[in-house]
């Protein structure tokens, strides 16, 4: 394991990380504390990537999906990648582009999309102040009390456009019929609506919060988790 990798495992271990990520995101914090647990457990978070920011984003990713598949402790490492490999169904930048099948065109997954979400968050408040932060929300449901098919959402709002909403399913969505042959996949996500029974949403001023809060590993992730830890044994 590389020392930025040895570094985040302590940031996530620590019991300030979890109660402040459970405040963040409004959630109980046996909710955040149960979900990392699983993770570390499993040796899923820290990943091994040794670019550090792009591991830390890939972490981030990782603990918000398990934070929000809301099963058992023990069921996490499992469900979580399933989350993980779910592809794009439905792009509402791009009108009547795709699959009508909802086959993804282009294969990506929720995982890559979260990992981007991060790094871009990131790197926009880096940015100089007059660059604009998009909003974005993040939601995780399923299609019944088995988990039998999940479903995954990310809506991105840029300030003077419409919202951005890309769809993401762990097996193809099948759409209905369209009115007039052909779906116009702006007006789609108005009118549609996914065959969930149960799931999260994050909203955007918790979501931004919690990326925030898992970009403090991006400076001296060397050092700053252990010294920080030693100092409250002192």
């Amino acid at each position: 394991m590389s020392i930025d990798a040895m570094a985040r495992r302590k940031l996530f271990a620590t019991r300030s990380f979890r109660r402040e990520a459970a405040q963040r995101l409004n959630l109980d914090f046996a909710m955040v504390e149960g979900a990392v647990n699983a993770l570390l457990a499993a040796g899923i978070v820290p990943c091994t990537n040794s670019d550090n920011t792009e591991g830390l984003a890939i972490d981030g990713a990782w603990l918000l999906m398990a934070i929000g598949c809301r099963v058992r402790p023990d069921a996490i490492a499992r469900i979580t990648p399933r989350f993980a490999e779910m592809t794009l169904q439905i792009d509402g930048d791009t009108p009547r582009a795709g699959s009508l099948a909802g086959v993804s065109p282009h294969g990506v997954t929720f995982e890559a999309e979260l990992v981007a979400m991060f790094r871009n968050a990131w790197n926009a408040a880096r940015a100089p102040a007059l660059t604009p932060v998009d909003a974005l929300g993040v939601s995780l449901q399923w299609s019944d009390g088995r988990g039998g098919v999940l479903f995954g959402t990310i809506d991105c709002w840029k300030k003077g456009r419409p919202r951005h909403r890309k769809v993401f399913a762990s097996h193809p969505l099948q759409l209905p019929p369209a009115p007039g042959g052909e779906w116009d996949f702006v007006h789609l996500l108005d009118s549609f609506r996914l065959p969930a029974v149960g799931g999260i949403a994050f909203s955007p001023p918790p979501l931004c919060g919690f990326i925030e809060l898992v970009g403090r590993g991006l400076d001296n992730a060397t050092e700053s988790p252990i010294k920080t830890e030693r100092a409250k044994e002192k």
